[in-house]
């Protein structure tokens, strides 16, 4: 396999004890789930936004139990049917993202979750997404490599691509270990280093990773 081409990589992740997914799957075991797209939400507190489908016979109870979660920093409810609910939760985020980020690899959304588990589409090139499973091991991460291949994919499309600016943020950002955990400069350090305000900083690194992490085929 070219390791230069794109490759569409199949792995399997348990979510941390402490976030609230963990605790769904302990307590109510028929839960189905799909993770439709999850972004950082607060880069200086590593809290993520994420929007989740789950279907359940008590939607209530399923939802009584996120919402009380010491991992859940804010909820509401997008669409509601009877056994179905749509959400917006945003949450502690476990780093996983963070990796991605920083290897420069694709997640296809939407992701399954089953039994604790997210199953995940990653599309890049086989050096990167080698590069993504190697800092997986080395953070102790439980996950396993399903499959992988050549990617139906291509990664040459304008929605992917940064401007020179935005490359250069990125690479100064990974350089300095804005997105190691933990994370080895400040938000306002990195913003005073590029010599921007914290809140354009914050807007524009949101706008790479949005281009960085989420695909949808």
């Amino acid at each position: 396999m070219d390791s230069s081409k794109p490759s569409l990589a199949r792995i399997k992740i348990k979510f941390p004890d402490q976030i609230w997914i963990s605790e769904i799957f302990t307590k109510f075991h028929d839960i189905r789930m799909e993770i439709i797209n999850f972004l950082p939400y607060d880069l200086e507190k590593s809290i993520g936004n994420a929007v989740i489908e789950i279907m359940h016979y008590d939607v209530d109870s399923v939802l009584q139990v996120i919402k009380n979660h010491s991992s859940v920093f804010e909820f509401s409810v997008l669409e509601r049917e009877v056994n179905k609910v749509k959400f917006n939760v945003k949450t502690k985020d476990p780093y996983l993202l963070y990796g991605v980020i920083k290897c420069g690899v694709l997640v296809n959304f939407p992701v399954s979750v089953r039994e604790g588990y997210a199953y995940w589409r990653l599309v890049s090139t086989r050096e990167r997404i080698d590069e993504l499973l190697t800092l997986f091991e080395n953070k102790n991460i439980n996950f396993e490599l399903l499959r992988i291949g050549n990617s139906p994919y291509g990664l040459d499309e304008d929605k992917f691509k940064l401007s020179l600016e935005e490359s250069k943020v990125l690479d100064k950002a990974i350089n300095l270990g804005f997105f190691e955990v933990p994370r080895s400069i400040s938000l306002e350090e990195l913003a005073n280093k590029l010599g921007k305000s914290k809140s354009a900083l914050s807007v524009m690194l949101r706008k790479i990773i949005k281009k960085k992490i989420v695909f949808e085929s």
